[in-house]
């Protein structure tokens, strides 16, 4: 209760704050066709960085109203599905997921990565859609972190003993553990006892009860991106402020320069994610799961036996044991 309190507290000042911040920008005036420049994306810079700070303040407004006045339901067993990913979550997720995509597309233009070219016209479009992409995953990230921070919400987080797992999970996509990995293949059984003899010498075993959030998604998809994700916005939110505020050139060079290598960090992880996902038929039930949310208890069962532990000891009649006599991983 008094990490809950510290944490509401600690927000409404971050909220105070940025509020007062950005009603000064927002007071201050949009840029008008009365200014002169010969820099043709300078108006619509200055107008959407001044969006993009509104955001971040909208973001953690929103976040703290939600964490405050709408409770978490607990999961529970209804028909025999059960709720993985409430709307909320998907919401979050699907914002963030379009504003990247919105950002790639148009940064490797941008940066003539590929050797696409840009011309005047063109270049006020991709700014446009770029800007839109970062507003929404200002936005969304910011609504997610200040809502699960007052809520004490952090089973996405790894420990130490979700390491191991979490490697194994890796090595299992090439078969290692006798479930097909990758295009399906799965290593002859005499294979198998090697590799898994050799990684068990290394402290490298797969976790036979895993909870609702998978050893390996804390590990290798939530924590990289979300490290890479608050950088990204934090240099993108410092782009934007040098629009307000007299910040060193010296930064601003650095912090483009961090914000770019950040991309391609992110783009790197959200690449392996999507391979793993996409890859990997025992992880294509998660693709239905992230859109409507709910899965079958048969395939709690299958894949997040701990989990299933406890729906089943909140709801024995609803949840009975041993419903997966066949399992599978979803539908």
């Amino acid at each position: 209760m008094k990490t809950k309190t510290f944490a509401l507290v600690s927000d409404l000042v971050v909220v105070a704050l940025v509020v007062a911040g950005a009603l000064l920008l927002f007071l201050s005036g949009l840029f008008t066709d009365g200014w002169k420049t010969d820099r043709p994306l300078l108006p619509l810079s200055v107008d959407w960085s001044r969006i993009v700070l509104l955001a971040s303040a909208a973001g953690v407004i929103v976040g703290v109203l939600l964490a405050s006045f709408i409770r978490v339901r607990r999961a529970r067993v209804v028909d025999g599905r059960v709720e993985r990913y409430s709307l909320f979550d998907r919401l979050v997720h699907w914002a963030v997921a379009l504003g990247f995509v919105l950002d790639f597309v148009t940064a490797i233009w941008l940066l003539r990565w590929i050797g696409l070219q840009t011309d005047v016209d063109n270049r006020q479009v991709l700014y446009f859609v770029h800007f839109v992409g970062a507003t929404l995953i200002v936005f969304a990230a910011l609504v997610f972190v200040t809502a699960s921070r007052i809520r004490n919400q952090d089973a996405l987080f790894p420990r130490w003993r979700d390491v191991s797992p979490a490697f194994a999970r890796l090595f299992g996509y090439l078969g290692v553990y006798g479930q097909s990995g990758v295009f399906g293949i799965r290593m002859p059984k005499g294979a198998q006892k090697s590799w898994q003899s050799a990684l068990a010498g290394l402290g490298i075993k797969p976790n036979p009860r895993e909870g609702k959030f998978l050893s390996v998604e804390k590990v290798f998809s939530f924590t990289p991106l979300a490290i890479l994700a608050t950088i990204v916005i934090v240099t993108g939110v410092i782009k934007s402020a040098r629009y307000f505020f007299a910040l060193p050139a010296d930064l601003i060079y650095w912090t483009t320069w961090l914000h770019d290598l950040m991309a391609w960090g992110t783009l790197l992880v959200v690449g392996l994610h999507l391979a793993a996902i996409f890859l990997v038929p025992r992880n294509w039930p998660g693709i239905k799961t992230m859109i409507v949310g709910s899965m079958s208890f048969r395939g709690v069962e299958h894949e997040f036996p701990a989990w299933a532990d406890q729906l089943r000891a909140r709801e024995p009649h609803a949840a009975p044991k041993g419903a997966a006599t066949h399992p599978t991983p979803g539908d």
